[in-house]
């Protein structure tokens, strides 16, 4: 399955491996869900995984290296002509349009319960679904 995987799930799954997002993760590292991403992801990864409050949970540098190479990719820019809840959520809903992404992988409830985002990514052939909900899918 070709998804998006938006930052939150990242940051989870490196800090609790046997969660729904570190399964995620080591199926990512696997090669058994191709990932979606963008140098904006890429950037705001690179942002998050140094804050002083990650610091405790010891997150190797090879790791943030790994997960830079993996989302890290050149994707022409498009428009998001649909209003979000929050508007710094346009680079993962982006990235799922310009990387033709069958699902954006999110624990964040803005994007989960935006009918209105939902349905205009179904109309895409896309859908917003949560760690647990694509692991189901997958049956991982």
């Amino acid at each position: 399955m070709r998804v998006v995987v938006d930052t939150n799930v990242w940051i989870s799954g490196l800090i609790v491996r046997e969660s729904p997002p570190g399964l995620i993760v080591s199926a990512v590292r696997q090669r058994r869900i191709e990932v979606v991403g963008s140098w904006q992801l890429a950037t705001e990864l690179a942002a998050v995984l140094p804050r002083p409050k990650l610091r405790c949970y010891e997150i190797s540098a090879e790791d943030i290296r790994e997960l830079l190479v993996l989302v890290g990719c050149d994707l022409p820019d498009v428009d998001v002509d649909v209003e979000l809840h929050d508007p710094r959520d346009a680079p993962v809903v982006a990235a799922a349009i310009a990387g033709r992404a069958e699902a954006i992988v999110t624990g964040d409830r803005d994007l989960l319960e935006d009918e209105e985002l939902r349905a205009w990514l179904t109309a895409r052939g896309m859908e917003v679904i949560s760690p647990a909900e694509l692991l189901k899918q997958l049956s991982v």
